[in-house]
């Protein structure tokens, strides 16, 4: 991993990004909030530990972003409002399009400045899928339903997203999503060759069993990268032989199967070489089925896709620290709104971690993104503080402080069981109340 530049703080990253442009340009009005000033309050705002538009707005008023203020009478005399409704309508009047356009600038300064680590020569990326819970609105469930089970309707609309993050900073890429049930549903699969679109030429693609299909890895291949995906056991057997052994390599051709082709015509004369790696591998329960278009030594290949448990893992971070388990936004440009900017915020705590770690001289993997979060939200305001010398010295201390968060090492196991509680979100059985019964008066 190369450090070509460090942002000197996330204000200055977004100087160098977010343009300044007025509001008149995207057919609004207003003096303050602009375009680059209410991105900046929206990623504040899912850095916060709340996560509220007032501690965003606070967050202006503080001076947080005099450097990204207009020079208008209202900023100069000190008149700016505590309410929260200028900021909430600025933030109606972005389009998603818009936030995809910062987003995409954002990572790809990020790229710039933290060259993704290079394993064989080749970015290594890792790829899954996840869903988020959506609030229950008329124009939220229109484009993402709500699922269904032995029950009966559920409550919230559901969003199924997928994403692709660096093996080793975690930073993503700008993820693709769909509807999780109804008519219009998309699979895992559908959006993962979107997301494809905007991984780094030449990349290693590293999925699990559900992106193990003949049709995704010849999409994979197609688009001029390396692919590394776990087989379920009939796959691996079909393309294998009936009596694979429990540790082994082979060179196969896999070629799509009879349902395949009937699905994708396209494909009926399409094939793959490359090897099926079989392993029984610690931590796994039956054993381990790979294939790969990669060259490099069996014991390394499966070494490699152990390191996909690091995605599950950022993905238990952006759904728990950066609150994306549940999007309040009341309706789709709002809640892929709220998606985009949690990327760009997760993308930045990443940058800071792979920047400390770069420093001491570790892996980025094994510092706490949870206090990482934290110190640079404790520490922002000192970041802008109009005093260079405070800056840096605030920076300097900012990142030997998340340098040396390190994720525990346990050298023995718990003397407790670990056990999973339920989140609370449920909702309540309905209940249709009358009108209220009248009382006689004494």
């Amino acid at each position: 991993m190369e450090i070509k530049a460090e942002a000197e703080n996330l204000l200055k990253l977004f100087e160098r990004v977010v343009p300044v442009i007025s509001w008149g340009e995207f057919g609004g009005g207003g003096q303050i909030y602009t375009l680059p000033v209410v991105v900046e309050m929206m990623l504040l705002q899912r850095l916060s530990e709340h996560g509220t538009q007032q501690e965003a707005v606070h967050a202006l008023l503080g001076g947080r972003l005099d450097r990204l203020l207009p020079n208008s009478k209202r900023v100069q005399g000190g008149r700016i409002s505590a309410n929260t409704g200028g900021y909430a309508r600025a933030c109606g009047r972005i389009s998603p399009e818009t936030v995809e356009q910062v987003c995409d600038q954002t990572l790809a300064a990020l790229s710039d400045q933290i060259e993704a680590e290079a394993k064989w020569g080749r970015p290594v990326l890792l790829l899954d899928g996840s869903s988020v819970r959506l609030e229950h609105t008329a124009d939220i469930l229109k484009a993402f339903p709500a699922g269904r089970n032995q029950h009966g309707l559920g409550h919230w609309g559901i969003m199924k997203w997928v994403c692709l993050h660096d093996v080793r900073t975690g930073i993503a890429q700008r993820p693709a999503w769909g509807p999780m049930y109804g008519p219009e549903a998309v699979s895992e699969q559908n959006l993962a060759k979107k997301v494809l679109s905007r991984a780094p030429a030449g990349s290693v693609i590293i999925g699990d069993g559900g992106f193990g299909i003949f049709a995704f890895a010849q999409e994979v291949i197609g688009s001029g990268h390396q692919a590394l995906f776990r087989l379920s056991k009939a796959r691996a057997l079909s393309l294998g032989g009936k009596s694979l052994p429990a540790q082994g390599e082979f060179l196969v051709c896999w070629k799509p199967s009879a349902q395949e082709r009937k699905k994708y015509p396209e494909l009926a004369d399409a094939e793959i070489k490359g090897r099926l790696i079989v392993r029984s591998a610690k931590g796994f329960r039956d054993s381990l089925y790979l294939f790969t278009t990669l060259e490099q030594e069996a014991d390394e290949i499966v070494a490699l896709y152990g390191e996909r448990w690091n995605l599950e893992l950022d993905l238990r971070t952006l759904k728990g620290t950066l609150r994306l388990e549940h999007l309040h936004g009341k309706s789709q440009a709002a809640v892929e709104k709220e998606l985009l900017i949690a990327v760009v915020a997760y993308g930045l705590v990443r940058a800071f971690m792979a920047t400390a770690a770069r420093r001491a001289g570790v892996d980025p993997r094994i510092l706490s993104f949870t206090q990482a979060y934290g110190l640079i939200n404790a520490m922002s305001p000192k970041l802008c503080s109009p005093n260079p010398v405070l800056r840096q010295q605030t920076y300097d201390r900012l990142l030997d402080y998340i340098s040396k968060a390190k994720l525990p090492q346990r050298k023995k196991k718990r003397s407790y069981p670990r056990e999973v509680w339920g989140r609370g979100k449920s909702f309540p059985s309905k209940h249709h109340f009358g009108p209220l019964p009248k009382t006689k008066s004494k």
